[in-house]
């Protein structure tokens, strides 16, 4: 029996690029002929899904890949009810957790605990059940020291820590997991998974949403492949992997939206595990399009980030934190970026790599020219040790 059910679903997204800033603005656009004529369609259509058909029977665990950009993530919105359908159909058989963005749906004053009973009030948990499964959601977490503090506080690892802890310890049918497991470090991600095994292990029917080919190939039944909005391949892991790889290599053409410059930079070259390190960025819109960087002025909200490869240019950890632009970025504007780097939870030799990417409804961005790349020498992570004798408190590597 299927537990999770799309036929033909298609979904359809409206950008607004024109938009007038002041009164100004909504002058010369009202009464300027030439202002009028030079401006972008006001409105256009993006389909973020077409026509796409697949089944998930109970039980089952399947992959989902693709580039940035491809539908990912609305699929998974698709199912979670965030969002509606332009046309289909979206059936899900008995309860379904979601974990698509880190921290969504918690309350930003609240603490820690009192965002567990919100969380499991709104999957329809009285407080009694959400009572009985409060410690292990807690232990999970690792978060013990902190339950009690609002999670305005959190950094994104702990609102991942929590978000995963919620989602999978409360029971259901269906759980969806995106991309955000990518932000955590290599032992809670091994934990992580464990837990997905454990769940699998059940009977609960899972959609993983993965850029590591390897974690879909050791743990999906099969992979579905959506580029463009539509279904590619649905299969076995390694052959749907393989299949995009090749399409990978003939989709090199970039949008002119993500036309984007890396004018300067500077990133570290030598990090140590365990402690952050700053880095700035300085990018030019080189599209014919505005990059948002305000709340609430529209779609394609621009954020800068970078991920880690390893030292052969293999994916190693997907996103880093994300820093939305501190405005708006018209054609041919430049803005600096300050944020911080976290190093890789393990030692040795890694490439970082520079990206944006762009929001509509969820993340949907995708590189643009592939961001400039540094080699980083990750040290160990340094430890203090008493000498016993001098009561000496040394640092060792």
């Amino acid at each position: 029996m299927s537990v999770i059910s799309f036929e033909n679903v298609s979904k359809r997204f409206v950008l607004h690029h024109a938009r007038a800033h002041s009164v100004q603005d909504l002058f010369v656009q009202r009464f300027s002929r030439k202002a009028r004529a030079a401006l972008p369609t006001a409105n256009e259509e993006f389909w973020a899904l077409r026509q796409v058909s697949f089944d998930v029977s109970a039980g089952e665990m399947v992959g989902v890949i693709g580039p940035n950009g491809a539908g990912k993530s609305t699929l998974l919105k698709l199912l979670a009810r965030i969002i509606e359908p332009t046309d289909g159909k979206v059936q899900i058989r008995g309860r379904l957790n979601a974990l698509i963005e880190l921290g969504a749906g918690f309350h930003e004053e609240l603490t820690g605990r009192e965002n567990i009973y919100l969380s499991g009030a709104l999957l329809g948990l009285s407080r009694a059940d959400i009572r009985r499964q409060l410690d292990e959601i807690v232990a999970f977490s690792e978060l013990e020291k902190f339950i009690d503090m609002p999670v305005k506080h959190y950094s994104s690892g702990m609102h991942m820590r929590l978000g995963f802890a919620i989602a999978t310890v409360i029971e259901s049918e269906a759980l969806l997991v995106d991309e955000v497991l990518a932000v955590g470090d290599a032992n809670f991600q091994r934990k992580c998974f464990d837990r997905i095994v454990e769940i699998r292990e059940k009977g609960t029917t899972i959609l993983l949403v993965s850029h590591q080919m390897a974690d879909i190939e050791r743990h999906c039944d099969r992979a579905i492949l959506i580029m463009g909005g539509r279904l590619i391949a649905d299969g076995a892991p390694m052959e749907a992997a393989q299949q995009y790889k090749e399409l990978a290599k003939r989709h090199r053409e970039v949008p002119d939206f993500y036309n984007v410059e890396y004018v300067a930079f500077e990133v570290p070259t030598q990090m140590r595990v365990g402690e952050r390190a700053p880095y700035s960025v300085t990018i030019c819109n080189r599209s014919r399009e505005v990059w948002n960087g305000e709340q609430g002025s529209g779609t394609r909200m621009v954020s800068v980030s970078y991920h880690w490869l390893d030292r052969y240019g293999n994916m190693y950890q997907f996103m880093g934190p994300r820093k939305i632009l501190p405005r708006n970025l018209g054609p041919g504007e430049s803005v600096t970026i300050q944020n911080f780097i976290l190093p890789p939870q393990h030692a040795g030799e890694f490439l970082l790599e520079l990206d944006i990417a762009a929001e509509g409804a969820g993340w949907f961005g995708a590189h643009g020219k592939p961001g400039p790349q540094t080699a980083v020498v990750v040290l160990p992570e340094q430890r203090a040790r008493q000498n016993g004798d001098h009561n000496e408190i040394k640092m060792e590597a």
